[in-house]
Order: C-alpha cells, then sequence, then structure tokens
C-alpha cells in the first residue's frame, strides 16, 4: 500500500465522504486513491471554490471539510478559502499537491514552499516528507483543526511520498485538547451591574453551547446581540435578542450604555470597538467567556427586567429608521425589502440560508433576521464576497434533505459564477436570489455620500436568468415584487439549480 492510499483511507476513517478539489499537477495519484476509497470528488472551477465548501461545511457542522487542489497559484487560489476560515475559526483541511520532494528547491514545476505561505493562516501546516509518518501528520493536522479553538490546517503531500510504499507507520501521541472555563468572576460582574450585554461569537456555535448560554441569557434577562458576519445560535425568536452588533449601517445604543460587557466566544475586534472608548464606557466590567456553558445555570441574581425593556425599545425605534429608509428607496422600485419579505413569507422552518453580499447582506441582517439560527450562514469575520455557491454546494451536501437558498448580491455573485454549472453537473442543487442594483452597493452608496458619485463602484447589467441557463441551471427573472414569492414557492418544489434574479434599486439602510 502506498502513502496516500493509506493516508485516503485514514481520511476516510474519520469519516470523510467527499472532498472538494480542481484536477492539477501533484493530485493525481490522491484524487485516484480517494476515487478507489469511494469518497466523492466534487470538482469546481476555481480553487477558491473548493477551499469555500471545505470552510462552509466546517461551519455548518463543526467537522473539518476537506479540500485538495494542485501546487503552485492552485495553492495561492485555495487561500482565499483558508483565510476565510482563519478568521471565523471553522475547521477544515486544505491538501495541496506538489512536485517531487527529492528536486523541491531546484527549480522543479511549481516550485515553492507552499507551506510557508499557509503557516501565518493555519493552525498547522507541514509537508508530508515521510511516507512513514503520512498518518501522523494527518492525525495531528485533524487534531489541531478540531481542538479549541478550532480552525483550518494544511498539509503540503509530495509526489515521490504519495506514491512511495507507506511501510510501517510510526506511532504518535495527538496533541491535548483545551477547552476555556466560565470566567469565575461572573456572578460578581453581574451582581455588580445594571445594564449587562451579553454578545454571543462564533466560538459558542464551534463549542455546541449556544442552548445553554441561551436558557442563561432568557433566565436573567440579558440583552444578547451576535457580532454581524458570525455564526449565530439563536434557534428561533428570543426576547432577549437584539440582533447584530458592528454592522456597517449601525444599530440600536447598546454596547456604549452597558456597565458589564460579557464576551462569550466573541473578539474584541472593530465590531464591538475594540472593546476601547467610546465604544464602550470607561467605568465598564469586560469578563470573557470561551466554554463550560453549563455552569452559567449556577449564577445566580434577580433579572434584568427593566434594561431588556430599555434595549427593546432603542432597538424598536432604529428598526423603525430603517423600515422608513426602505420605504422611501422602495418607491423608485424593486427594492431589497422585497425580497426579505418574500423570503420570510415562503422560507420553510428548516431551510438553510446563506448570505453573500454586502448591501443584500447589510438589509438581511437588520430587517430579516429576527433570530440567528446556526443554519444561517454568511461569510464569517473576513467578510469576504464570492463564497455563495461554493457554500450552498457544501449545505446541500451536508443537508441533503433540507431547502438551501442563497441570497446573494449581484457582485458577490459573479465571483465564481461558473460553479452554477458545477452544482448542476454533479446534482448539488440550491436556490439562489440575485438581488441586482448593478453596483458594488455598500460601497457605491458611501462613495455618493463622500464624493457625490461613485468611484469604481459601479457595475454593468447582466440577465442573471440566462447567464444560469447557459450553465446548465435554471433561470427566472422576478421584475415586479408580486412576482418574486411565486419564483420563490416555485424554485423550492424543484430538484435543480435555480436562479432567481431579481433587479432592485440601489441603497443600503441606515
Amino acid at each position: 500500500m502506498t502513502a496516500v492510499e493509506l493516508f485516503v483511507e485514514s481520511l476516510r476513517k474519520r469519516g470523510v465522504a467527499w472532498i472538494a478539489t480542481l484536477c492539477g499537477h501533484g493530485l493525481d495519484p490522491f484524487l485516484h486513491a480517494a476515487q478507489q476509497a469511494g469518497i466523492r470528488l466534487v470538482d469546481v472551477r476555481n480553487e477558491q471554490t473548493a477551499a469555500y465548501m471545505a470552510d462552509a461545511w466546517g461551519k455548518l457542522t463543526r467537522r473539518p471539510g476537506v479540500c485538495a487542489v494542485s501546487s503552485g497559484v492552485a495553492h495561492a487560489n485555495a487561500l482565499t478559502g483558508v483565510m476565510n476560515a482563519w478568521f471565523d475559526r471553522s475547521p477544515m483541511l486544505l491538501i495541496t499537491g506538489a512536485g517531487a520532494l527529492g528536486t523541491a528547491g531546484m527549480g522543479h514545476f511549481q516550485d515553492i514552499d507552499q507551506v510557508a505561505v499557509a503557516r501565518p493562516i493555519t493552525k498547522y501546516a507541514r509537508v508530508v516528507d515521510r511516507p512513514e509518518r503520512a498518518v501522523q501528520f494527518l492525525e495531528e493536522a485533524w487534531d489541531s483543526a478540531t481542538a479549541w479553538p478550532p480552525g483550518p490546517v494544511h498539509l503540503t503531500f509530495p509526489l515521490d511520498v504519495q506514491t512511495a510504499p507507506a511501510g510501517r507507520q510510526l506511532r504518535f501521541t495527538s496533541p491535548a485538547r483545551v477547552c476555556g472555563a466560565a470566567d469565575p468572576n461572573l456572578n460578581e460582574a453581574l451582581m455588580a451591574a445594571e445594564r449587562p450585554l451579553l454578545v454571543a461569537g462564533s466560538g459558542v456555535f464551534y463549542s455546541g453551547g449556544g442552548a445553554a448560554l441561551m436558557a442563561f441569557a432568557a433566565r436573567l434577562s440579558i440583552p444578547v446581540v451576535v457580532p454581524i458576519w458570525d455564526r449565530g445560535v439563536v434557534e428561533s425568536p428570543l426576547e432577549n435578542y437584539l440582533g447584530v452588533i458592528g454592522a456597517a449601517t449601525g444599530g440600536p445604543r447598546l454596547l456604549p450604555d452597558a456597565d458589564l460587557v460579557i464576551m462569550a466566544g466573541a473578539e474584541p475586534d472593530y465590531r464591538v470597538g475594540f472593546l476601547e472608548p467610546p465604544a464602550v464606557a470607561e467605568t465598564a466590567r469586560v469578563v470573557r467567556l470561551d466554554g463550560d456553558w453549563q455552569r452559567l445555570q449556577a449564577v445566580e441574581r434577580r433579572p434584568f427586567t427593566e434594561w431588556l425593556a430599555e434595549a427593546r425599545r432603542r432597538l424598536a425605534e432604529f428598526r423603525a429608521s430603517v423600515e422608513r429608509t426602505a420605504a422611501e428607496q422602495a418607491r423608485r422600485g424593486t427594492h431589497a425589502i422585497h425580497i426579505l419579505a418574500a423570503l420570510r413569507e415562503v422560507l420553510p422552518e428548516d431551510a438553510v440560508l446563506l448570505i453573500d453580499g454586502g448591501s443584500i447582506g447589510q438589509w438581511a441582517h437588520q430587517w430579516l433576521l429576527d433570530h440567528y439560527a446556526p443554519a444561517y450562514l454568511t461569510c464569517g469575520r473576513s467578510a469576504v464576497v464570492g463564497w455563495g455557491i461554493g457554500g450552498a454546494m457544501a449545505a446541500r451536501l451536508a443537508f441533503p434533505d433540507r431547502p438551501v437558498v442563497l441570497l446573494s448580491g449581484d457582485g458577490a455573485f459573479t465571483f465564481n459564477v461558473a460553479e452554477l454549472e458545477s452544482a448542476s453537473r454533479q446534482k448539488l442543487p440550491f436556490v439562489a436570489v440575485v438581488a441586482d442594483d448593478q453596483g458594488w452597493g455598500i460601497t457605491r452608496v458611501g462613495h455618493i455620500q463622500q464624493f457625490g458619485a461613485p468611484v469604481a463602484s459601479a457595475l454593468g447589467p447582466i440577465a442573471f436568468d440566462r447567464l444560469a441557463e447557459s450553465l446548465g441551471a435554471r433561470g427566472i427573472r422576478a421584475g415586479t415584487p408580486e412576482e418574486i414569492a411565486p419564483a420563490l414557492r416555485d424554485a423550492l418544489g424543484r430538484s435543480e439549480v435555480s436562479v432567481i434574479h431579481v433587479p432592485v434599486v440601489g441603497g443600503n439602510p441606515g
């Protein structure tokens, strides 16, 4: 047995049922071994998409997604998705082919230190340089991807090592897993607080602590917000959930007036003003939680009923202003809110909803999401656009029996639009709703406000319905608000990739 055959068998034993890939230099033995082992190969047209699929699988399932690409620039292309996973702490494994180890550094085809390029945005990166240690390196990478906090890992697998006899695999000891615990000062901090705010980030989702954390917040009537683009854990409408924080289009005034900020699995980044004044009060106390969510049930004090009522009043005022802005913009024609209203009307409870795009993403978070379930997937903390089609393909693989809907802006959709053919050919159906304002909407509005005109942020017209049909998908054009919901309902009843093109007027909330 060769090293790559044993390596692939170890992947199979770990439950890897599919690998996203784009064929090329250095991959032939690996891909053939995977095919022989019965692992499905989902091929794509851009390495970015392969990595986005692995990243999205990790986000949706908490298990590492796997992608395999060829060497050189292909490796660099895939690192877009790896960086996305790095920002969002989603587990994934990038396997990259390479020329023979024996001629590395001598100028063989696409000769570059791929590990060095990947290392800054991975938890673990190395060359599989010994056939008898191939499984060891896979185990180390896998354990690193899933250990707390999770994240992306990388292995470069040279051709001559892949095809070498596996030999007797060396034994090793897996690294210990470490998970944070509830801050012992939380009870004391809550006793002294009057206006706490719970910021629930992606770490809560990846640790599986959402239900316990939400039960704690509900029992004490603590307002809950989610950093925009993070993974949500609010399964159903909840009185405590007050929307996203850190959106470019603003939100109700909560963070600056909180006297206690509970950072639960959340990063102290730009979305919370780096937890520095004036984003937070000078006297505010910050407590960080990164696990052991069940212990929170032991925290006792009276509920913060009055503060929650005030926070909800502020949220209602903010959402009323968003609705006024939307109503004013909608006088000019079909608007993002018409798409969101159709989604609210038609989308089944068990649907997986993916949101890809700046302007449409802002509208969705401010107007559509009265809760933020784990089945709602966005780009993550990197705020990248263009990942959505790959994400939808991964969602279909993760949830074969659930409706999958991608809500995308026109700019984001065109990044990897050729993957509609990949999805159609390999029978990975989903429904894409494309909000087309012929521009990089969120940037264009900012340019108009600052400079009076857009600067390199306008786009030309594309007939997305006809483009979809040319790529093997079903295309529908919804030219009026009344046509959106019927088109969506019809598309959800079909087992094919469907693209609903909705031309909309431009404008952002707030």
